[in-house]
């Protein structure tokens, strides 16, 4: 047995199959590389921003496949283009790949008016701000002060619960009830913008110029920085028309900011 083993023949037949089984893995091999593209990848190109038509022509060249995986509307992108892709761009994939992307609506979706008729002005703007709408403030005559009597679209006239676009541009027609039309101005020393935001809004008035000084940096800063001055100022004889708008000065150096001992001349200036 022992000398078969060693014999010439058995090593010869040996040699043959171990050069047959290597054949045979290295065929294997590369048809395998043949079938699955082993090896070669392709890095997927940023889509962002483009359009179907776009990433058609960009994956058709690239011999990658795409599907929409999701349609959004986004107010402030383009309509109809990609912001968000997967797999990410640069990533390697092989050939045939899908991409899947989201693109932005074309058209936005129809909402229905929120009613907010004898609503008060700041709750009126925070409702309809709060269903995706833009509001612009007007100020008609009125039997009620301060109260929303109506809304506009493009000059039009229009109900609550009427279908419109979402993002879509809203006046909102506050009275101004029986009086001269003037009101006293505010105090807004010491409060944020938000705040000064929303007083002047319960006083029938609108926000103007925000003026920020050097040690207000990044929005950050800008969110918490208080008024330091205001124009026109608090005062006894300080009036204005109803829809006049007053500016702010906004800091965050506190020893700009002195209540206590700011005078009504002083505020007025």
């Amino acid at each position: 047995m022992l000398k078969f083993i060693f014999s010439k023949s058995f090593l010869v037949n040996i040699a043959i199959l171990i050069v047959l089984i290597v054949v045979v893995v290295f065929l294997i091999d590369k048809s395998l590389d043949s079938y699955t593209n082993h090896g070669e990848s392709i890095s997927v190109p940023s889509l962002e921003g483009l359009t179907e038509k776009e990433v058609e022509a960009i994956l058709s060249e690239k011999e990658l496949r795409y599907e929409i995986l999701d349609s959004i509307f986004v107010d402030k992108k383009p309509k109809g283009v990609v912001i968000d892709q997967n797999p990410l761009a640069e990533s390697l994939v092989k050939k045939d790949r899908k991409i899947y992307i989201t693109v932005t609506k074309i058209a936005a979706p129809k909402i229905l008016l929120p009613d907010v008729i004898d609503m008060s002005q700041r709750l009126a703007v925070a409702k309809l701000e709060s269903y995706g709408l833009k509001v612009k403030v007007e100020y008609k005559p009125s039997e009620h002060q301060g109260i929303a009597i109506g809304y506009e679209l493009k000059g039009k006239s229009i109900s609550p619960n009427e279908k419109i676009d979402l993002g879509a541009f809203i006046t909102l027609i506050i009275g101004t009830g029986k009086g001269d039309g003037k009101v006293m101005v505010p105090y807004l020393i010491n409060l944020n913008k938000e705040g000064a935001n929303q007083l002047l809004q319960t006083s029938l008035l609108s926000l103007g110029l925000e003026i920020y000084d050097e040690t207000c940096v990044t929005s950050t800063d800008s969110t918490v920085a208080k008024v330091y001055k205001q124009t026109p100022g608090y005062g006894a004889n300080s009036v204005l028309n109803i829809g006049s708008s007053v500016d702010i000065y906004l800091t965050k150096d506190s020893t700009k900011i002195n209540t206590q001992n700011l005078s009504l001349d002083s505020l007025a200036m």
